[in-house]
């Protein structure tokens, strides 16, 4: 009898210094969670080839002669993959009270899809046409890093005093902006090409 007590003593201790441990993880995530949400830090990702790999979904909207280049790229977002290493980073943001945008270098088309699939994890989607606008835009929003795949992402960041990240790109990538990881003494994230 004295056994099964001292078993039973034990299993509460454990379980009660394993809640106890949960409680003081939970309690440091709130106030990092509290802050970063209050100072309202951001951060943003370059869409194509940053957040998902769509290279075999231009090469079809290229052969696709009949339609719309943008309007088919936009609304076909379940043929894109999402790459896994951005993803992860993206979660981690969000758990951490980041917001989180995505600037995509496409015309604003038919984007009713694109914020459809991201709708619950990018706080804003934004589209532009040219790196012109991608600077005006990283200069106002003032993110704290602006993960990208390419070269002028990265040259758009810096001007606008941002922290770059390189983003690896999938090495079938379709996309016609250029691209030399570490031609900027950027850090590139591992493993992100796919």
């Amino acid at each position: 009898m004295k056994s099964v007590i001292e078993s039973i003593k034990n299993l509460i201790k454990k379980w009660y210094s394993i809640f106890r441990n949960f409680c003081y993880l939970f309690a440091v995530w709130a106030v990092i969670y509290s802050t970063i949400s209050i100072c309202n830090f951001s951060v943003a990702f370059e869409y194509d080839d940053g957040v998902v790999y769509s290279g075999d979904l231009y090469r079809k909207a290229a052969q696709n002669k009949t339609e719309i280049f943008y309007s088919f790229i936009n609304s076909n977002t379940d043929s894109e993959k999402t790459k896994l290493i951005p993803f992860i980073l993206i979660i981690f943001f969000k758990i951490t009270g980041f917001k989180v945008d995505f600037i995509a270098d496409r015309d604003n088309i038919n984007t009713s899809d694109i914020f459809k699939k991201w709708n619950n994890w990018a706080s804003s989607i934004y589209f532009v046409s040219d790196q012109n606008q991608k600077y005006e835009l990283l200069e106002s929003k003032k993110y704290l890093l602006f993960f990208s795949s390419s070269d002028e992402g990265i040259i758009q960041s810096k001007k606008a005093g941002i922290y770059p990240l390189r983003i690896k790109r999938n090495p079938k990538s379709a996309s016609e902006l250029s691209y030399v990881p570490g031609r900027f003494n950027e850090f590139i994230i591992p493993f992100s090409e796919f």
